[in-house]
């Protein structure tokens, strides 16, 4: 069997396919495949229950991290809704915030301007009264 076989007709593939994983098999020294009839003291059916409970494990584990996965995609648009709000918001304190300051500037200055001016008033009010008396 060392030559290479030639290839099988229609009728012959299934089993020239099973010869040849056989072989494959007999040559390789992989001790964990499926089509040999005992490993390690199992059967094959057990060891191919083995497989499709493995394989089922990791459908449920890849399915449970699809969820996760749809539900943080959820979780991020959330977020991303929020930080916008946030940045609305935002935008609105820092607008009114700086209208306040204009106006509470301007407040401040027309305090300023009316003591000024009443310090004026009473210096020139003085001077005259000064400028009355010793005259």
């Amino acid at each position: 069997m060392s030559s290479k076989p030639t290839k099988p007709g229609r009728s012959e593939g299934a089993d020239f396919e099973r010869e040849q994983l056989l072989e494959a098999v007999s040559d390789d020294s992989d001790e964990d495949f499926v089509l040999r009839n005992k490993v390690g003291g199992r059967s094959s059916d057990n060891k191919l229950q083995d497989v499709k409970s493995q394989v089922e494990e990791v459908t449920n584990v890849m399915k449970e991290n699809v969820h996760k996965l749809f539900a943080r995609g959820d979780q991020l648009d959330e977020l991303n809704e929020r930080s916008e709000n946030l940045r609305s918001a935002s935008n609105e304190f820092h607008s009114a915030s700086s209208r306040l300051r204009k106006t509470m500037w301007w407040k401040e200055m027309r305090t300023r301007l009316v003591l000024g001016s009443l310090c004026i008033l009473v210096v020139l009010v003085m001077i005259i009264w000064l400028a009355v008396k010793y005259h």
